[in-house]
């Protein structure tokens, strides 16, 4: 007589829960693959993005700068050295108060200079130097002073000057306003690219000498009424 159930129980064996096992593991490595690669694509958009906000935002603050030169602003290139020797060229704006937002100055100054990183790389940052300073104590002030970073990740930072018809690489500080300023450097924000921006600074017109006084209207005589 035969002792098996006429039913056979319905289930899976070891080599099928192990096959799907391996199905769902290379499946979900799949998934993985492609929402990591998604998101950093989506990363890789995004740190674009914010990179040329900011650039937009340093030109846009830098051009407001010059534009809005006060009467008696003066603005002159000076080159200086980075603690490990490194050359930093400083724009340096006096008697300037409202550029990049700062109210007032005072006697001091402003410089922006393209500071050196500690990758290669350099940052445009801002200082307010107080007036009262003596040099040695400028000096370190500007070495370890709260410096404001506006640009970060620059390169071959190169500024020029217009005036009289030629473009000049110095513009020392004494000197007469310049009719425009050239600024060049790399962003490795955005590879490949070199960023070239001219800033004009409006001239101040000085009121003619000895001119002619504006010729004087003189009333015709009213004729006499007949008697």
């Amino acid at each position: 007589m035969n002792s098996r159930s006429p039913f056979r129980q319905a289930g899976f064996t070891l080599f099928e829960v192990i096959l799907a096992l391996m199905i769902l593991g290379l499946i979900s490595g799949a998934v993985y693959s492609i929402s990591s690669a998604s998101l950093e694509a989506t990363k890789a958009v995004l740190s674009g993005q914010a990179g040329v906000r900011r650039l937009e935002a340093f030109l846009h603050v830098t051009r407001d700068a010059f534009l809005n030169l006060p009467a008696d602003g003066k603005v002159f290139l000076r080159m200086s050295k980075s603690t490990t020797g490194a050359p930093v060229p400083e724009i340096v704006f006096q008697e300037a108060a409202g550029v990049f937002g700062v109210s007032t100055l005072g006697t001091g100054s402003l410089v922006l200079a393209a500071r050196p990183r500690a990758d290669g790389s350099r940052t445009f940052s801002m200082l307010v130097v107080p007036g009262t300073l003596s040099d040695m104590e400028r000096d370190r002030y500007m070495s370890k002073g709260p410096w404001i970073s506006l640009l970060p990740k620059v390169e071959r930072v190169a500024w020029t000057f217009y005036s009289a018809g030629e473009w000049k690489e110095e513009w020392p500080e004494g000197g007469p306003r310049p009719e425009s300023v050239r600024l060049q450097f790399k962003y490795l924000e955005m590879p490949g690219s070199l960023i070239d921006v001219q800033f004009w600074i409006p001239q101040l017109v000085q009121p003619a000498a000895n001119a002619p006084a504006p010729p004087q209207r003189v009333a015709a005589p009213t004729p006499e009424a007949p008697r």
